[in-house]
């Protein structure tokens, strides 16, 4: 009975032993009043009973299992503007904090327009503008995740190019020829476009448009957001490749068209991490290996979708965890 009390006494002896080498998170800081600056991705677009919150009120619903969402919750936040909406670019959130800013021909697509045109409708921008302003003023923690729809201008010209090639592909198969007799170039030789000079050229000059832009309206987006709240902690989120598991398959080959895009990506966040001369007014976190829709192949039995790169409930859940690390 004696040797039994002593093995066990060392046993208990060794647990405790390893319990206090076990390494300890600590919880994230409290912060009162959060606010959320982001496009479709921090607005939970795709998640279960996502709604629009329009385009003229600043601040709209938390969507539940949002990245925003789980944040709130573990700083404990009392107040959360929600004011992410689906298509801000970084031109859009820059018209809204910056006076001296005239904008883009489409800023009027994503924020408060006239009828149906693009033109901005200035009387509901300026309620806006005074709303969006003074929500950042009161907070304790912003997060900023915009440039998806600023880097996504080379995939949308690829995306131009595969549709071409399928829809012709289809219609020779309709019509009972040998698609791989026609096979379309861009299938057929995904990798090789980026060496055909001309579309090159155009997928160059398209990416350092959207660059030059992003990288003015970043830097002008944060010292307005410093401006307007001196004391606020600002965490920058990185953006991902929302198509890296992009592909088609053919009865050649899988092709992996969507890494064709993660240098672009790279550029933009490199840009956020390292060069901005804002660095040092907010703490960068980088997102990788985040889980998309079109990922795990949720919506490929839909017709109406290509693919959807928005995070699923898991996604956000990442998100959410690589911001918390930094609190």
């Amino acid at each position: 009975m004696r040797s039994v009390r002593k093995i066990l006494a060392l046993l208990l002896t060794a647990l405790m032993a390893v319990l206090c080498i076990v390494p300890t998170f600590a919880a994230p800081a409290r912060y009162n009043t959060y606010s959320v600056i982001g496009d479709s991705i921090a607005a939970g677009y795709m998640l279960p009973g996502y709604k629009f919150g329009g385009k003229k009120k600043a601040a709209w619903h938390l969507q539940e299992q949002s990245y925003p969402w789980h944040i709130a919750r573990a700083v404990g936040a009392k107040r959360t503007y929600q004011m992410a909406h689906g298509g801000y670019r970084t031109s859009d959130v820059r018209l809204i904090l910056d006076d001296s800013y005239q904008g883009d021909f489409i800023n009027g697509r994503r924020l408060p327009s006239i009828g149906k045109t693009r033109d901005v409708d200035w009387d509901a921008m300026n309620k806006l503008r005074r709303e969006f302003r003074s929500n950042i003023a009161k907070s304790d923690l912003i997060t900023v995740n915009i440039g998806s729809n600023d880097a996504t201008q080379a995939f949308a010209v690829l995306m131009e190019l595969v549709e071409d090639d399928v829809s012709i592909m289809q219609a020779q198969a309709q019509m009972g020829l040998d698609p791989l007799e026609n096979l379309g170039y861009t299938l057929a030789h995904m990798i090789e476009l980026t060496t055909n000079s001309v579309l090159a050229a155009r997928l160059v000059k398209l990416e350092a448009d959207a660059f030059t832009g992003f990288s003015e309206n970043f830097d002008t987006i944060i010292r307005e957001i410093r401006k307007l709240n001196p004391r606020a902690k600002i965490v920058v989120m990185g953006v991902y490749n929302p198509v890296e598991v992009a592909s088609i398959e053919t009865l050649l080959t899988n092709i992996q068209y969507g890494q064709i895009l993660t240098p672009v990506f790279d550029i933009f966040n490199n840009y956020m991490q390292f060069l901005s001369p804002m660095t040092k007014e907010y703490t960068y976190v980088d997102m990788v290996d985040i889980e998309t829709y079109v990922g795990i192949g949720q919506l490929d039995a839909n017709p109406d979708i290509l693919m959807d790169a928005h995070p699923t409930a898991r996604g956000h859940r990442q998100m959410a965890d690589e911001v918390l690390a930094v609190l």
